[in-house]
């Protein structure tokens, strides 16, 4: 929970419940990318990366007035921690929900002095800017996404504790 930007939300974990909400907000969320991206919707990837997405777990549901509003699913080891997914639903977009978000997991890996690594499509330029202005920089970039990186201290409103 976070009041930084006067954005107050929650995390919690999914259970089985939550499953078919999941699944809508990805297909919301990822429509216009696919597109981009594969020229159309492909069902079958769609099925696939959300499969792998639940299997792989740690998966959070964001809340805000105790309204599911997007989904988080974080990683972390001794170096770094890694956003593999990250959607706020479309109607909860641009109300700064996950821009709180991301701040208070730069500010958690700069306190910790671990990377904070994601991945974003390439097609997905509003949220490579949004990443970029909280001090992402692209690292690598494949066929579909760039992989980026906000360093310890590389972000201006994380404290390090230094």
């Amino acid at each position: 929970m976070s009041n930084r930007s006067g954005v107050f939300y929650t995390l919690t974990d999914i259970s089985l419940k939550d499953t078919a909400w999941l699944d809508t907000l990805r297909r919301d969320v990822y429509q216009e990318l696919f597109q981009l991206t594969w020229g159309g919707w492909d069902e079958a990837r769609h099925q696939r990366h959300f499969a792998a997405c639940l299997e792989q777990g740690r998966i959070s549901i964001i809340h805000v007035d105790q309204t599911p509003v997007g989904m988080l699913q974080l990683f972390e080891n001794d170096a770094e921690l890694e956003i593999a997914e990250i959607q706020v639903s479309l109607s909860q977009q641009n109300l700064g929900i996950g821009t709180q978000l991301l701040q208070d997991i730069i500010a958690r890996g700069a306190l910790a002095r671990k990377e904070v690594r994601l991945r974003v499509g390439l097609h997905n330029l509003k949220a490579r800017r949004l990443y970029e202005r909280l001090g992402f920089v692209v690292e690598l970039t494949s066929a579909t996404h760039h992989h980026m990186v906000c360093r310890p201290g590389q972000f201006a409103g994380a404290k390090t504790g230094a």
